[in-house]
């Protein structure tokens, strides 16, 4: 099996404010992510660590952009993070996959 191009990127993990609803991290109603890596955006939405500023980058991910990364909490990462989708993983781009790798000068992903 083919690993995933993702563990040489983290592009996404770098550009985008990770945000997701609040109770992701409420352990009474099945929140997963570590509260103590999250801060609170709003009323109903916490944000990873890092990841809302100007130069943002996940608290959870570990390793060199671009180079060799992994997500610290993977399993027990934010909707936003599963549900997002790699360029090229479905035969379609993923224009904000291609813009966070462009910021690191990573070419866009062709295929999977």
């Amino acid at each position: 099996m083919k690993q995933s191009p993702c563990k040489t990127c983290g592009a996404c993990c770098a550009f985008f404010c990770v945000s997701f609803p609040d109770n992701e991290t409420n352990a009474v109603l099945k929140g997963v992510v570590p509260i103590e890596m999250t801060s609170r955006l709003n009323e109903f939405k916490s944000y990873m660590k890092g990841t809302n500023s100007h130069n943002p980058r996940c608290i959870a991910l570990d390793g060199q952009v671009g180079f060799k990364v992994k997500c610290m909490i993977y399993k027990n990462r934010p909707s936003i993070c599963r549900d997002f989708i790699l360029s090229w993983k479905n035969g379609v781009g993923n224009l904000l996959c291609d813009r966070a790798r462009a910021v690191f000068g990573l070419q866009p992903f062709t295929q999977y």
